[in-house]
């Protein structure tokens, strides 16, 4: 049965993925990893950041959010998870969590850095490639939050459309990256049971934070994602 602690992981981190889209796996992965392996929680986070992201995306819009050039990002990330997924069968997935640390929190660094380019609108062909990296991310070590984040931050998406957009890149990769586990045998009726445990957390973190993500001004929604961003890698690394 799971502490308090993994309790008020899991309730924290539902709030932060209620109000951005993302965040779940990024900052419960570094701490639930406390009491457990790798490979026995990434597939509970992946099956958990896949129930919130559709609770996201039934709630109510006002209009659409998902462009072409969107939809070419969550495409090609989904297919780059399952290759992630592969890759994690042959790696050390601690060597990858702190390496993955490393690298994020150079992105990060790099984001602070403003260009004369910052605002200029982005091609369309960047999307693919950028849902491919990401996507292999993904498929490894469950977590998509900072590069997603920084690159949604860079395209100058509004914040319905940013939660958007991740709910919809983390249904896609999380179901292929949960059909690999199952077939490299670590979906197991423990995983699932967590799951289950989780999902009323979960579904009270995407109603709230709804609310909070439509009154939150854009500029403070981008720190505030930086932020959420810099903190999870250091996380990261000291786990």
């Amino acid at each position: 049965m799971p502490n308090i602690y993994i309790f008020l992981t899991v309730i924290i981190s539902s709030l932060i993925k209620g109000v951005s889209g993302f965040g779940f796996a990024l900052i419960s992965l570094p701490i639930l990893l406390t009491w457990y392996e790798p490979k026995e929680i990434i597939p509970v986070l992946m099956i958990c950041n896949l129930v919130a992201s559709v609770f996201i995306i039934l709630q109510k819009k006002n209009q659409a959010l998902i462009d072409k050039a969107s939809m070419s990002l969550i495409v090609s990330g989904g297919i780059f998870t399952l290759i992630g997924v592969l890759i994690l069968k042959y790696v050390d997935a601690n060597r990858l969590v702190h390496f993955s640390g490393v690298v994020f929190l150079v992105i990060t660094f790099l984001s602070f850095i403003k260009s004369s380019k910052r605002h200029a609108i982005l091609p369309v062909y960047v999307y693919p490639i950028v849902g491919a990296i990401i996507g292999a991310i993904t498929g490894i070590i469950s977590i998509s939050g900072p590069p997603l984040a920084l690159f949604l931050n860079r395209a100058n998406v509004d914040n319905k459309q940013f939660r958007e957009i991740f709910a919809w890149f983390s249904i896609v990769t999380a179901a292929i990256a949960i059909a690999g586990y199952y077939q490299v045998g670590w979906l197991t009726p423990q995983a699932l049971k967590l799951s289950l445990l989780f999902s009323p957390i979960l579904l009270a973190g995407t109603v709230i934070g709804k609310y909070f993500n439509g009154i939150i001004p854009i500029k403070s929604f981008r720190t505030i994602n930086i932020l959420l961003t810099f903190i999870s890698c250091l996380l990261l690394l000291i786990r």
